[in-house]
């Protein structure tokens, strides 16, 4: 048996005709960038997040980058962020060339204590596989000293912190379209969320080669074409998330020996991205999956503080041990057991 990490292709096989019909629909409008599906797209993310506004762009990693430029941010700010994340998360700050003050994460993978942090013009948090951050104890943080929060929910579109939707958890909050991720573009996109129009009407600029107010801006959109499609899966976004959620549980009840990186809380509601679990023997683990046609990821491998001076244990804990596991729709009972039955038979259970 040969499973994949990721299931875009039983998404496309699932609705084909559909997706290329939708993509064909775009097309004969003749515009092909900022038409009317686009511009339904970006309405209909935003209210499915709580949000005035929605913003599309070319990728997450442009979309935070957008976000930070938005209110104001420079190469003078100063920008928390967790030291366990995407490289993207870092990478959008160290394009605006500004300081980073790296944060090590708590035992789910979020950002964890900020109370030694001395100077921050803005936080970013990112909600890790799915997991919902302690958004009160972050937001109590920017409150306190007036600075901005942003939330980088890349992986949490379809997460709910005490009944808010992952979306509208900061000033500005971006998704990720990409491939891999819950709500899937087939190329790349993301899109920036707000309810201030000030920022929106930034974003709008920044993506558009500056507009006419900006020194200079950029080329970043999703294509009317993907949107279409998105719109189209979009319709089926709850469906699809109680799929991962089932495929999370069988996981848990056929592995209940091991341990999972999943956040469970009253009135907190994972997303179900990514289902990581710990393994003090990770590679010989992963190597012996893949023998057996299972691939698997490690989210991360690596963390984003390149200063090997400085430490983080619990992000050093979980990067040197993280093991994901496939979880996508369409993702078959009989797969999910057969690799339940090679990871048990690796620990001798």
């Amino acid at each position: 048996m040969q499973i994949k990490f990721n299931g875009i292709d039983r998404l496309y096989d699932a609705y084909n005709w559909r997706l290329t019909y939708r993509a064909r629909q775009a097309w004969t409008t003749g515009k092909v960038l900022e038409g009317q599906y686009s511009k339904k797209f970006e309405v209909e993310v935003a209210r499915r997040a709580s949000r005035k506004f929605g913003v599309g762009v070319a990728s997450a990693t442009d979309g935070l980058y957008f976000a930070m430029r938005s209110i104001g941010l420079d190469s003078k700010s100063t920008v928390v962020c967790p030291v366990l994340s995407y490289k993207a998360t870092s990478g959008a700050i160290k394009r605006l060339g500004a300081d980073i003050v790296y944060v090590d994460v708590d035992k789910f993978g979020s950002i964890g204590s900020l109370e030694n942090i001395t100077k921050a013009d803005a936080v970013i948090y990112v909600h890790l596989y799915g997991n919902p951050a302690d958004y009160y104890r972050i937001r109590k943080f920017c409150d306190d000293r007036n600075i901005p929060l942003i939330e980088d929910a890349a992986q949490s579109q379809g997460a709910w912190y005490h009944g808010v939707p992952s979306g509208k958890l900061g000033n500005v909050s971006v998704y990720s379209f990409a491939p891999s991720k819950n709500l899937p573009c087939f190329g790349t996109g993301g899109m920036v969320l707000t309810d201030s129009i000030k920022i929106y009407e930034n974003v709008l600029a920044l993506r558009k080669h500056g507009g006419d107010n900006l020194d200079y801006g950029y080329n970043s959109f999703i294509s009317d074409d993907h949107a279409n499609q998105m719109l189209f899966l979009l319709d089926k976004f709850d469906k699809f998330q109680k799929m991962r959620e089932k495929i999370y549980k069988r996981y848990q009840k056929r592995l209940s020996k091991l341990q999972f990186l999943h956040k469970v809380e009253r009135s907190v509601f994972s997303s179900f991205h990514k289902c990581v679990l710990l393994s003090n023997q990770r590679d010989k683990l992963r190597t012996f999956l893949s023998n057996a046609g299972i691939e698997t990821g490690t989210h991360y491998a690596y963390l984003l503080d390149s200063n090997m001076t400085n430490h983080y244990p619990m992000a050093e804990l979980i990067q040197a041990q993280c093991v994901s596991l496939p979880i996508y729709p369409f993702l078959e009972d009989r797969e999910v057991d057969y690799i339940c039955d090679r990871i048990n038979y690796f620990y001798g259970v």
